[in-house]
C-alpha cells in the first residue's frame, strides 16, 4: 500500500509526498504544473493495476527525489537498461494522457496514438488498456484534477494505492 499526498500551496512549490506500507516516506518539491503529470500517474497506474511504474518503485523503496538525480547518481534500479519496461510504457501513456486532458482541443485517437508510439519505442502495449479502461483513467483524470483545482491553499490531495 502507497499513501498519496499532493500538496497545494500557492505561492510555494507543489510537495509530493509517499507514505509506504512499512510508514517510511519520500517527498519532493514539484515543478510547476508538474502535479497534473503526478495525477495522471495515478489515473493510470491504478486503472491498470501497474505495479512497477512510478509508484510501485516508490513504494519499493525508491525516494522520489533519486528519479531527478543525473543518470551517474541515481539507484541502479532507475539506471537504462534497469528501468521496468513498465515505467517506460506508463510514462508515454501519461505523457499521452496529459496532452490530451490539458493542452488540446482536437479529438485524438488514444489508443491508435499510444499503439504508434510504443511501437515506435519498441514497448509492448499494455492488454489493460482498452476503450473501457480508457474510459476508466480519463474519468478519474480528470475528477482528481477538479479535486485538485478546488483544493483550498494549504489542504492535500490523498490517495491510496494498493499495491
Amino acid at each position: 500500500m502507497l499513501t498519496i499526498q499532493v500538496y497545494k500551496n500557492a505561492n510555494k512549490p507543489t510537495i509530493l509526498k509517499c507514505i509506504r506500507a512499512d510508514k517510511s516516506e519520500t517527498w519532493s518539491k514539484l515543478h510547476p504544473n508538474t502535479e497534473y503529470h503526478d495525477l495522471a500517474h495515478i489515473a493510470v497506474e491504478t486503472t491498470l493495476c501497474f505495479k512497477n511504474s512510478f509508484f510501485g518503485m516508490v513504494a519499493n523503496g525508491v525516494n522520489i527525489t533519486d528519479f531527478e538525480l543525473p543518470e551517474h547518481q541515481k539507484p541502479d534500479t532507475l539506471r537504462g537498461a534497469n528501468l521496468p519496461r513498465e515505467s517506460l510504457v506508463t510514462e508515454h501513456l501519461v505523457n499521452l494522457l496529459t496532452i490530451e486532458q490539458l493542452n488540446t482541443k482536437e479529438d485524438i485517437n488514444f489508443i491508435e496514438e499510444a499503439q504508434k508510439i510504443l511501437k515506435e519505442k519498441n514497448l509492448p502495449f499494455p492488454k489493460e488498456l482498452t476503450e473501457d479502461s480508457l474510459k476508466i483513467i480519463r474519468t478519474q483524470f480528470l475528477h482528481l484534477i477538479s479535486l485538485w483545482n478546488h483544493l483550498n491553499d494549504g489542504d492535500y490531495l490523498e490517495n491510496t494505492f494498493n499495491l
